[in-house]
């Protein structure tokens, strides 16, 4: 009776909702709307901007835009750093998201207000607000991504990005072009009106992502877990060097931004970089990084310093010889190599969060925290570089020169297998226990490998491996028990085992 129950409960709910769990792309929805909306914000003050005097100083308006959007996403990836019980409460308050989706249309009126009465200091303090709440709001909404296998979120990493870029640079370029400002208004209000009626979906009664807030509150990342769990050995000295790495590239890409930028472009310019660069970007991130991939952070390593490093390089240093052509070459390499840049720590992020059992709010926020300050900083260094030095062929060279210097040190000074698994995964130095339970996640990798398992099998098979029951695993996975049953004979029958035992023995064998 039982495989009957699971067999029509498959046949309803079909192999995608196995692999994605109630409510999952409605939070996907509410994200890729609410961070349009934000990015929107900064887009059009770009646009719109020029030189202009602020408290009589005469200065260049779009770099202090990027400035602007730069603070608020700090400030929203550092809201979201709070106590993980803390988050939860508010996660589940619904007076609180009541006042956030007000306070986002209030935010978009004030935005459109500003810019028909040319208020500078309204549209700067509005960029401020909507960053840091599209940065919060990312960050929580990735809490889904704790219930779903790496194919579904690489699919939803490549998804998020190709959607955020067509709806800013594609559509509401278009419409900045030659639309009445009201209907840019109109249709900005109903991305955030959709991320609310979304959001409300992904946070209905057994949905992914209220299911996930409602769960044991994680453990804030970096306290001692519970007797019996592996606790490695922290340092110092390793964290602080992926800092650095990170905020050094999130550096760069400031600079790299705002220098173009800060020069007299026309919008069709900025738009086709973007566009070029996000295309070039995705289609980088598909030939380059298989399913297997996104749980293995040595090759995630050996993606970032094989293609980042050498597409910002080469964007540097073709300053000099772009000149003519508005930076176009220089600003699409760029956005490519940002857009793959951001990708990848995503994926990143969602290994560690898994590896380290943490919350993945947490984990993404400090990651593009630290990312985002340190393009905070490249965009001051690139505004005081562009008000006090002429930007000709020898100051572009310099500047080139001085970004591959910079790069290749905290690049290759950090190139070793050793480095990709305790440091850039934020993985801690493993114990005996840790690198048993190493040995055993590479068997099951290669055990399903070689079994066909499929990508939820192979994420049950884990579980198994670690002495999870199914009702754990439902549980953690947000399917029934009887979905998870159906998975772990299917897993038996392929890998040609009949018992819990015999698996664990097949395992050892390898």
């Amino acid at each position: 009776m039982e495989a009957l129950l699971g067999k029509a409960e498959e046949r309803k709910s079909g192999k995608s909702s196995a692999s994605r769990p109630k409510g999952y792309w409605a939070a996907f929805g509410a994200c890729v709307l609410l961070v349009s909306s934000a990015q929107l914000l900064h887009e059009s003050a770009s646009w719109s901007l020029d030189y202009g005097t602020v408290l009589g100083t005469f200065i260049n308006l779009r770099a202090q835009s990027c400035n602007a959007h730069a603070v608020g996403l700090i400030l929203g990836y550092a809201l979201a750093q709070m106590r993980p019980d803390r988050l939860r409460a508010i996660a589940l308050n619904d007076r609180f998201w009541v006042f956030f989706f007000a306070l986002q249309t209030a935010n978009v009126m004030a935005f459109y207000w500003s810019v028909g009465t040319s208020n500078v200091m309204t549209m700067i303090i509005v960029q401020v607000a909507g960053a840091a709440s599209g940065a919060f709001f990312f960050a929580l909404s990735c809490q889904a991504t704790a219930g779903v296998g790496a194919r579904v979120f690489l699919a939803t990493v490549v998804a998020l990005v190709a959607l955020t870029t067509l709806t800013v640079q594609g559509l509401f370029s278009i419409l900045e072009a030659g639309a009445p400002a009201l209907v840019s208004e109109i249709l900005h209000m109903a991305l955030v009106a959709g991320s609310a009626a979304c959001f409300v979906r992904a946070m209905g009664a057994g949905a992914c992502l209220r299911v996930q807030f409602e769960r044991e509150p994680y453990a804030p990342m970096g306290a001692p877990r519970r007797r019996g769990e592996s606790q490695g050995r922290h340092r110092g000295a390793p964290s602080f060097a992926l800092f650095l790495i990170i905020g050094a590239y999130g550096a760069v890409f400031g600079f790299l931004h705002v220098v173009p930028l800060a020069l007299s472009l026309d919008v069709s310019s900025r738009v086709t970089a973007f566009l070029f660069g996000a295309v070039a970007a995705l289609g980088l991130f598909s030939a380059t990084l298989r399913q297997s991939d996104g749980t293995d952070v040595v090759r995630l390593w050996n993606r970032f310093y094989q293609y980042v490093f050498p597409i910002v390089t080469v964007a540097a240093l073709l300053g000099p010889l772009t000149m003519d052509t508005e930076f176009l070459p220089l600003l699409i390499l760029q956005a490519c190599a940002l857009y793959y840049f951001d990708v990848l720590l995503a994926v990143a992020s969602y290994t560690i969060a898994r590896v380290i059992k943490a919350s993945p709010t947490q984990v993404f926020a400090r990651a593009f925290l630290v990312k985002s300050a340190g393009f905070f900083l490249g965009c001051l260094v690139g505004f005081g570089v562009h008000e006090s030095v002429v930007l000709d062929e020898t100051a572009f060279s310099v500047i080139g020169a001085a970004i591959f210097v910079i790069l290749s040190l905290v690049t290759f000074h950090t190139n070793s297998e050793k480095f990709a698994k305790t440091v850039w995964g934020l993985l801690p130095h493993e114990d005996a226990h840790g690198k048993l339970a190493s040995r055993r996640a590479e068997c099951c990798r290669r055990l399903a490998r070689s079994s066909g398992l499929t990508d939820r099998e192979a994420e049950i098979l884990e579980y198994l491996v670690a002495g999870k029951r199914p009702k754990e695993i439902s549980e953690m996975l947000v399917v029934s028990i009887t979905t998870v049953r159906s998975h772990v004979r299917a897993i038996y029958a392929k890998t040609g085992v009949h018992s819990h035992g015999e698996l664990m023995h097949l395992l050892d064998e390898k």
